[in-house]
Parts: C-alpha cells; structure tokens; sequence
C-alpha cells in the first residue's frame, strides 16, 4: 500500500483544488522556490497525524489567503489522500476507507470557524461518506517520519526528553518490554542499571557512597526520623525509558574502526553534515525495524535531504534511499533544490511543481511525459548537474553547444537593455535586464537532441496526449550546412561539403541582417570573421568564442584578441561598426 494521490484545496498556497501523483518507492519533487512544496509535506503530515506535527492543531495562517488588498482567508480547507495497491489483508483492515475499486481515501475537511475553546476542529473521515463511522486505530497502522530542512539533528540524538535516539530503542524492544510487562517482570537493562547503581551505593571506599551519607545524616539531624526523608546517589531512575533518555550518540570520524570508545567525540564536534546523515540513519534504522505491531504504510518525508553534503555524498545518499524503499517497502517523499539530486534521481521519480501565479499550480510527474522507450534512458544519461537547471527555471533555451551558451546571454543583455530603455521613456514597464534576472536558463546541449527533452515541455506525439511541464522552452539551433551533396546521376553517393570563401560571405550577410532586426540597435553591427581571430565584443563585456567557419564548426583555441591584446581561450567578435 501507498499513497499514490494528494488533493487539497485552501489549504497554504493553494485555492483551488491541486492534486498531485505520486509513486511507490522514491519521489523527488522539483522546481523553484516558493511553489508549494513545503506545503506539499505539511499537508501529507496533517492528513496522516504525523506525531510531531499532526497533533499541533489548525492555525489561522493555514487557510489560504491571496496576495491582494482587502483579501480574506478562505472559508475551509481541505485535504485528502488516495491509497492505492492494497493488499487482501489491507483492504480487509481498510474497509471503512474503501471503495467498491479497493482503493481507500482518507478526507480531513477544516472550516475556518473557531470553536468556544479557540481553537479549529478538522473532521476527519475514511471513504467517500463523511457521515460513516471512522475507526481512530487505523492511525496505528501508518507510520509517517518527517525530517525538516533546518534539522538540528544535535538536539534530536542528544540525551534528553525527546530523543530520536530513545525513541529508536524503545521501539527495537518492543517485545522485550511488553513480555516483561506480563510477566511483572524487568527489563534486562533495568535490572543491569539496578544491579550497578546497588553496586555503586554499598561500596563504602566509593565517593557516591560517602556523599550520600552525609546527605542522608544532615538530613536526618535537620528534620530529625520523623519527618526526614531518604536518599540515594544514582545515575537513573531504574525505568526503561528513563535510562535510554540518558543515552546519547558518539562518533568517530572513521567508519568500523577498531578503536577505544575513549576516542570517541560528542555530536557538537562533528560536521553539520555528518549529523545529519547520523540522523538520518537512526531514522532509516527505526522505519525498517520488523515490528510485530502491524504497519501497512510507511512513509519518510524528507525536506532538502542535500543539506550541508558535498555532492558525491549527496548522490551515494540518494541511491541509498532508493534502494531501501525498494527493500523495505517504504515510500520515501523528498523535496530538493539540488541540481545534483535531480540529475541523479530517475525520470519516473521527478515530479515538477509549478506554484499558484500566472500558470495554475501544477504538478507533472516526468513519468507521465510521454517519453519514448528511446528518449527516457538518453535524457537520464545525459542529465547532469548543469542541464537539471531545467527542473529549477521559469523558462528554458536549449542551444547546440558552448558558443550559443555564451552569446546568447550577451545579446539578450543588450537586447533587453534597448527594451527597458524604451521602456523608461515611454513610462512602460521594464523587463529584467539578464536572462538569469527572468530565470530563464540557458542549456547546452552539445548536440541537435532538442527533441529527447523538449517531449517534457510540449506533446511531440501527434496520436496520443501527454504531460508536459508548463513553462515556456524553446530551441535554438544555427545554420550547418548539410554534410554532403548528392550527385545528380548517382543521389545515393554524396561529396563531402567544404563551406567557400563565397558561403561565409552570404552566411556574414544573413548574420548582420537576422543581428540589426534582432537587435534594433542605433548603430549597425558588423561581424569579424578573420579565419584566424574572431572576437565578439560589445559596450558592456567582451566574451570569447572561437570561429573557423561562420554557423559551421566551434572550434576551442587559445588566441589574443586583437582589440585588446587580451587572451582569451575562444573568441568571436563582433565590432560597433
């Protein structure tokens, strides 16, 4: 069993209905800032009583609200949860969830009216009727950890009320503590900390044994016997829980060392990323521990799971995830602003956000894009760190290769700086004066293989509809000339085509034509096209790329640019006339 659908409705960002598809196993959600995907997890902990946020209560904050002048909160909210692949077993627990399909549905419905005590009451109830009974203790059997992205993951595995670290050991000894239960009898670390604690206190050559009767006769000479009271030096009360809660973690900075326990330090001296992974672990560790309590759904929601770790750590963490949900059978939810996990999490796993503004909040599962048996393994071998920018942008270019990468952000600067010039004379308003200022990202392809990608943005497949991610992309490719020219006589063989000094002139004019209409600049721009150096230069930055023949070969190649006598590793140049 899993939860395969989210819907909610005026819960945060969200006003009208949002849903989002999910999958077993690992889901990693993607896209820029502020799109819902915090909100996301909270509703997925509100909705399944998430023990450190599910039992905090409905706050104002909670309804949605525009952002406009004279806006009020929303009147209600709501959240529901699809599970899907249930078992016989599951569906015969799941009943009163269920539908005649097998698959169950949990609704919390919240209206955004205060009750006498100040507070707001959820209604919570399983399957398509708010009016059937809801049995509470099939909360019992789901099982949902929540790891924030500001974690202190210190204070969680240090000693103390509240330890993750006490928590994963009472649950580890979960038979032993209720068989000792039945049988009135001790668990064998209480009697272990009994045994020393008697040890420590009746050996008179011992400083504890001394220090308690000084206590215990300054006590008594004070109060005297009747209305004194005893004590007793120990390190814990002789309870379980009280004694896993005086435990805390240790490390040592390399991993199966055979060394001391005396070397080992407190977590306030390890990395910030290190406590984390060890928080992570102990978490990890007590979802897959085989309960004899039944648990039908485990769920691991994780925000920014890149926190503080180098990217290599980052990719090892990600496989790891992956391979115990498979093994374990737990559904594990990450929301990410890393470029590193993104290229590294599989297609199928990728869900795309799109927050509430011009577009309506959305989310498109890459899974669900279309993608051929062909396209799917060549965009996952060719994602990497610098092309998953993608997954991040409010718009995206797809260019051939280095150069368009680097002259195409120029030119729009000055593109957009004539617009906003314009702009301000006329009392218009102004467009962002970079590409990067719009968040629009430019990728390199380093090839023509605009089609692999673009199916994630628009349908390519005439005969059937797909997903598609709802921000603008566009490609950019220049003008190769094609590779051979067929005979008249013979089309099937073809002559290798070497471009003449007559192409590059007619490729210069269109240049120059397609550079004035783009541009619309005062002043005509002419493009150096020296075999040897070409240099591309404006008012604001000069920039290198190397050129052999115009829209024909990129070619990388240390020169000096002639204007400047600077060197560059590439150039190509384009001079105010």
């Amino acid at each position: 069993m899993y939860l395969d659908r989210l819907s909610i409705t005026g819960y945060k960002c969200f006003d009208a209905e949002f849903s989002i598809d999910l999958s077993p196993g690992v889901n990693v959600l993607v896209g820029e800032n502020a799109v819902g995907k915090s909100a996301i997890i909270d509703a997925i902990r509100l909705v399944l009583r998430e023990d450190e946020f599910g039992h905090r209560g409905i706050r104002d904050t909670d309804f949605h609200c525009a952002f406009t002048k004279g806006a009020h909160s929303v009147g209600s909210l709501r959240i529901k949860a699809h599970l899907d692949k249930l078992t016989e077993e599951q569906r015969v627990a799941f009943l009163p969830w269920s539908d005649a399909a097998g698959k169950a549905t949990l609704t919390m419905h919240v209206d955004n009216k205060l009750t006498a005590q100040d507070r707001y009451r959820p209604v919570v109830w399983g399957g398509a009727s708010r009016a059937s009974a809801f049995e509470w203790e099939l909360f019992d059997t789901i099982k949902c950890i929540y790891l924030p992205p500001l974690r202190d993951a210190e204070a969680k595995l240090s000693d103390g009320r509240g330890s993750r670290l006490a928590r994963f050991i009472r649950n580890l000894n979960t038979k032993e503590l209720g068989t000792a239960k039945k049988a009135n009898t001790k668990h064998p670390l209480e009697e272990h900390m009994r045994k020393f604690n008697e040890d420590l206190a009746s050996d008179k050559g011992q400083t504890i044994h001394q220090a308690n009767e000084l206590i215990r006769s300054r006590l008594k000479d004070a109060l005297g016997p009747v209305f004194g009271q005893d004590t007793s030096i120990q390190f814990s009360e002789v309870s379980f829980s009280r004694i896993v809660e005086s435990l805390r973690l240790l490390f040592f900075p390399k991993a199966m060392s055979k060394v001391d326990t005396d070397v080992f330090r407190g977590l306030e001296e390890n990395s910030l990323g290190y406590n984390n992974l060890l928080y992570l672990a102990t978490v990890l560790a007590e979802l897959t521990l085989p309960h004899t309590q039944t648990e039908y759904l485990k769920v691991l929601l994780i925000e920014e799971p890149e926190a503080h770790l180098h990217p290599q750590i980052q990719v090892r963490l990600l496989r790891y995830l992956q391979s115990t949900a498979k093994e374990a059978g737990v559904q594990v939810i990450v929301s990410t602003h890393s470029p590193v996990l993104a290229a590294s999490a599989s297609l199928d796993s990728l869900i795309h956000i799109v927050g509430p503004g011009t577009e309506p909040a959305s989310a498109t599962g890459l899974k669900s894009c279309g993608f051929s048996i062909t396209s799917k393994p060549f965009v996952t071998r060719w994602l990497d760190a610098t092309k998953s920018t993608l997954f991040f942008s409010r718009g995206v270019l797809l260019v051939e290769g280095i150069a368009e990468s680097l002259v195409i952000p120029e030119l729009a600067k000055l593109v957009l700086a004539t617009h906003n010039d314009c702009a301000k004379k006329n009392k218009k308003e102004a467009l962002p004066e970079t590409l990067e200022d719009a968040g629009v990202s430019v990728i390199n392809m380093n090839g023509i293989y605009f089609r692999h990608f673009m199916q994630a943005f628009c349908d390519l497949k005439e005969a059937e509809t797909t997903a598609c991610i709802p921000v603008r992309c566009a490609g950019i490719t220049d003008q190769d000339p094609v590779k051979t020219i067929k005979y008249a006589a013979d089309p099937k063989k073809g002559i290798p085509y070497r471009p003449t000094p007559k192409d590059i002139e007619t490729r210069k004019d269109v240049m120059l034509q397609r550079l004035r209409s783009l541009r619309h600049l005062p002043e005509p721009i002419m493009i150096c096209l020296c075999a040897r150096q070409s240099t591309l230069q404006s008012g604001r930055a000069s920039f290198p790329i190397r050129y052999v023949h115009l829209n024909t070969i990129w070619q990388w190649k240390r020169t000096t640019c002639p204007p400047c006598a600077r060197s560059w590793p590439n150039f190509v140049m384009i001079h105010p006339k």
